[in-house]
């Protein structure tokens, strides 16, 4: 059973987060040292994936750079070549040509081990991190390489991250030597057990919301559920103020609806795999018809449809009884009909009184269910058993408040509006 005792209603403070926020920055971006192997002839591990990297040209008619590939070959192994003034260059052995960032490919620059000679577009900067880790920088986009699996269902490797996080971490060993027993860095700041990499997070410090995270659901089409508002993107439904993320539902006239609110979703822009936590720490409206809900759906959705794409609430609470949280799993049984699978727990404190974080912990066998660090339900996936298969690919986030529909109900006269949903952040972490 929950233990009440272990709910925090205390509030974060804005400088409190920031400087949570900055250790753990740092503590994934200071550079111990800068000392690449020049002359050695290297793998090239990618952190998110635990993939090694390839340049194999039977990828198509040039060879992206992808870290997908649990076994070293040619394929797998580079030349790290010094190019002078504190640049090194990467000829790959398979393709016995260099590594090259261009941009001048298409909208974002693929590395590709296609150039004869080392010019500037075939320039790294090399950094190594505590641990035993490194990142590389192209000269001349200045942005670091990255191998993030949301640009598809392989991790090209591309230089144009501004920063570095998880997906933009390396490991490296020399071909035939042993591989180095790096010392072990210390998780960041605030990694749930077991988890230990964060691998993307948005603290919602900034003016905007950032689009290259989040995108929206719009219109009043009741979204299956007969759901009463119409979901709009304008800042009066949705918006950053004071180091949060507010999404508000509001009792206006728009659209043929008579309430308005907001879905933000991270669908096409961050989605994530097994072996991840989700968790956002989040204080809940309440009343009557409010209907808060932090989520996931599978990918696939676009193509197989719900609930075959698989679903998986975090985080749901009826308005009217904030003292209850529900966190669910929905699927397609072999038939292709609705299965569902959750609990529900009460709390001796209401959940909109204060903030609270919501997690879920997905491996390859099981899938669980935490409020403020402590498990209350846990779902097996292993083997997909009961047609429970979908739960092993790619998730996308989703943020929202629903007013009305079969869940909650109509609001009534004793519903206040508007109702804010406050979220101090979303991270995701790995193993």
């Amino acid at each position: 059973m929950y233990s009440a005792s272990c709910f925090s209603n205390r509030c974060m403070s804005r400088a409190a987060k920031l400087m949570c926020l900055t250790l753990i920055t740092l503590m994934m971006t200071i550079v111990a040292s800068a000392a690449p192997p020049i002359g050695q002839t290297i793998w090239i591990r990618a952190n998110a994936t635990g993939r090694f990297v390839s340049a194999d040209q039977n990828r198509g008619a040039f060879a992206p750079l992808v870290a997908d590939r649990t076994a070293v070959t040619g394929w797998e192994q580079f030349q790290v070549v010094d190019a002078g003034g504190g640049f090194i260059a990467f000829r790959s052995i398979g393709t016995g040509r260099f590594v090259s960032a261009d941009t001048n490919r298409g909208a974002w620059a693929p590395l590709v081990a296609d150039r004869v000679s080392a010019s500037t577009w075939e320039h790294f900067i090399w950094a190594d991190l505590p641990g035993g880790a490194f990142t590389l920088r192209g000269r001349i986009t200045q942005r670091f390489v990255a191998a993030d699996l949301n640009r598809g269902a392989w991790a090209p490797l591309v230089s144009d991250r501004t920063a570095a996080s998880g997906w933009e971490t390396f490991t490296w060993a020399a071909v035939g030597g042993p591989t180095p027993t790096p010392t072990p860095t210390p998780p960041p700041t605030g990694a749930p057990p077991g988890f230990p990499n964060l691998l993307w997070s948005d603290e919602f410090n900034g003016s905007t919301i950032n689009g290259s995270n989040w995108t929206y659901d719009l219109g009043n089409s009741g979204f299956g559920n007969n759901e009463l508002q119409n979901y709009t993107n304008r800042p009066e439904n949705a918006r950053q103020e004071n180091g949060m993320l507010i999404i508000e539902a509001r009792r206006e006239n728009l659209g043929g609806s008579q309430f308005t609110s907001a879905r933000l979703k991270t669908q096409d822009r961050r989605s994530f795999g097994v072996n991840t936590w989700v968790e956002a720490r989040i204080q809940v409206p309440q009343g009557q018809g409010i209907w808060p809900a932090f989520w996931e759906l599978g990918n696939t959705i676009s193509t197989i449809g719900w609930p075959s794409c698989g679903e998986i609430d975090i985080l749901e609470i009826r308005g009217q009884n904030p003292f209850q949280l529900i966190g669910t799993m929905h699927w397609a049984n072999t038939d292709g009909s609705h299965a569902s699978f959750g609990t529900s727990i009460n709390t001796s404190v209401s959940l909109a009184a204060g903030f609270h974080t919501y997690a879920v912990a997905r491996t390859t066998t099981a899938i669980r269910w935490y409020l403020d660090g402590v498990q209350y339900h846990e779902a097996n996936i292993a083997g997909g058993i009961n047609s429970t298969q979908e739960f092993q690919g790619q998730f996308f986030i989703l943020l929202n408040v629903a007013v009305g529909g079969n869940f909650v109900g109509s609001p009534n006269a004793s519903t206040p509006f508007p109702q804010q949903m406050r979220v101090d952040y979303v991270r995701v972490w790995g193993q």
